[in-house]
């Protein structure tokens, strides 16, 4: 079954009044987990999922069976749009974007790394700017480089890289270069946690790639809403134990 185009454009003000009488009757509350039924729809990026998600996923296993967290795919969610329209609760994400009541948050640092096979026949030792250009580099697809500035960076320091495959997630970046020689770029502890199960080296960038970061958005309807502060709590305290405490706000 699929909602009609009516429900669709209702979505949005249900949801506003729901969120109303729950911060009417949940002020100051303290969420019942033994008893709180709510289905969140999220979009987590592949740089937060293996870090973040475990720690949640296990309390709500064992502490709050009416819970479920339906994870979204990111390349293929209107982010902005759906949090707007009440489609989505929260999103980690890896872009900022000025939307009227979205609220957004850095959540985490981005340090970007090379990746490439152990033993790569062309890498001895440092990897040195020559090299890096002269391989072929697994990147992320088109509709997914504009969310970082890995790509400006790299045409900026060094130039057009070659590029005879583009991959949808970070985890098929890494897939490819452990088991190819092309090279790929990922966040620095992605990198750390795949490498032993992807045949991986780590290499520090030849070319300077400036650090950016991974952020929290929810829309401002849900600021207080007793559920919803419960999650974010719950995934900014994973992102604070593997990542430290987050960047101040600008």
């Amino acid at each position: 079954m699929k909602p009609t185009l009516r429900s669709r454009q209702m979505i949005g003000a249900v949801r506003d009044a729901l969120g109303l009488v729950r911060r009417q009757l949940g002020e100051d509350a303290v969420i019942d987990l033994a008893t709180y039924k709510r289905l969140f729809r999220i979009v987590v990026t592949d740089a937060l999922e293996p870090f973040l998600v475990p720690p949640l996923a296990n309390e709500i296993d064992a502490s709050a069976p009416g819970i479920t967290v339906d994870s979204r795919p990111a390349g293929s969610t209107q982010v902005i749009n759906e949090l707007i329209g009440g489609t989505l609760d929260l999103a980690l994400y890896t872009y900022q974007a000025s939307a009227p009541g979205v609220i957004m948050v850095p959540i985490c640092p981005v340090e970007a790394v090379v990746v490439a096979r152990r033993n790569h026949p062309r890498i001895r030792g440092k990897l040195d700017l020559k090299t890096f250009m002269a391989c072929g580099h697994v990147t992320f697809i088109n509709e997914l480089k504009a969310l970082s500035n890995i790509e400006r960076d790299i045409a900026h320091g060094a130039g057009a890289r070659r590029v005879p495959y583009m991959a949808n997630s970070l985890w098929s970046i890494a897939a490819v270069a452990g088991k190819t020689d092309l090279l790929g770029i990922l966040p620095r502890r992605l990198a750390e946690e795949l490498a032993p199960g992807f045949n991986l080296a780590i290499h520090e960038p030849p070319a300077k790639i400036a650090e950016q970061h991974l952020y929290m958005m929810w829309h401002e309807r849900n600021q207080d809403d007793i559920g919803h502060r419960w999650l974010r709590q719950r995934l900014t305290a994973a992102a604070q134990t593997t990542f430290g405490e987050p960047p101040p706000q600008s």
